[in-house]
């Protein structure tokens, strides 16, 4: 489930000098020819890490997931099934390799996600979805193609934000930018091994914890817990069905008491704030707050609410993931 990590840690100019001797770092220079940085070349696309030394303070980046399949398989592919275990079992080794003790490492940022590979291209799920834990609107990401991810703010200020995406037009977008051939945009040609992926992710930036805490049994279930109520709650837009007759303010009524489970209660709360923040008048709010007083008695039987098919799958495939990778 654990994808892109980043890692911190403070070092002696001895251990600096080693780190950068092992993964063939570039050095970069003042005016005077004193070393002031190192960064990754070459040969961060053979092991996947990218490392960074200034100030004696490393920071170094990779995908567990990828890392995790040089390790075992010498490629570097992160759109297979990706488990709790094989993830500890990755960054233990990282750490390992490095020479880096738990004590010493910060975690500084994280991504934890699932893959499925669905029946129909990804694209069809994507446009679907519109809002995650309370966020009113997932945005299509302008780097990618329209309906190929969709996140949620992601502005400094933001610490944690969602994304789906699908995986195959990203991973297929980074091979056809390496040959310099023409953009594909049909969903067969952004297939991998024959599958459409899709991805989502739950992404953590800004964050600072002690590698000691991090991968503890209770962090890690606390983490996936949250990520299954955030993830299983991901909202798709339906099709609301209306009797003839009915207005388009009613159809939207009735499809925000659809998405909030039938709890009008929700709905006329969501009103009350727009109220009181000014977006919409006295009028309105108690015009939705009638609607919703009578939704049962009067309105509920003139409304239906249509499930899509990538939804049904969505849910099924995720409950799914979720057992088979948590373990």
């Amino acid at each position: 489930m654990f994808d892109k990590i980043t890692i911190q840690v403070q070092c002696s100019d001895a251990e600096c000098a080693h780190l950068a001797h092992i993964h063939a770092l570039e050095a970069f220079t003042n005016s005077k020819g004193v070393v002031v940085e190192y960064k990754s070349g070459d040969f961060k696309n053979i092991t996947g890490v990218n490392i960074s030394i200034r100030k004696n303070r490393v920071k170094l980046s990779v995908s567990l997931h990828k890392w995790f399949d040089w390790l075992t398989n010498g490629k570097h592919r992160n759109y297979l099934d990706f488990t709790i275990s094989e993830a500890k079992s990755a960054f233990e080794s990282l750490l390992f390799e490095n020479g880096f003790v738990k004590e010493r490492v910060r975690i500084k940022y994280f991504e934890i996600g699932l893959n499925f590979a669905v029946s129909d291209d990804p694209l069809e799920f994507i446009e679907r979805c519109e809002r995650i834990n309370g966020f009113k609107l997932m945005y299509i990401d302008a780097n990618y193609r329209i309906n190929r991810q969709k996140t949620t703010e992601k502005h400094d200020d933001i610490r944690r934000y969602f994304k789906i995406y699908d995986k195959g037009w990203e991973v297929n977008r980074k091979k056809r930018r390496a040959e310099k051939v023409e953009m594909l945009l049909s969903g067969e040609r952004n297939k991998i091994d024959g599958q459409w992926i899709l991805r989502i992710e739950t992404v953590y930036k800004r964050h600072n914890e002690n590698a000691t805490t991090f991968f503890t049994d209770e962090n890690i279930q606390r983490l996936c817990q949250q990520f299954h109520l955030q993830w299983r709650g991901l909202i798709f837009r339906r099709e609301i069905r209306a009797e003839k007759g009915a207005r388009k303010s009613e159809v939207e009524r009735a499809r925000e008491i659809f998405e909030a489970d039938n709890d009008t209660r929700t709905v006329i709360a969501r009103a009350k704030t727009e109220l009181t923040a000014g977006r919409i008048t006295a009028k309105q709010y108690r015009t939705i707050s009638e609607f919703c007083r009578d939704w049962q008695s009067k309105h509920s039987y003139n409304f239906r609410n249509i499930i899509s098919m990538q939804e049904r799958e969505y849910r099924e495939l995720f409950e799914r993931q979720w057992k088979e990778c948590r373990r």
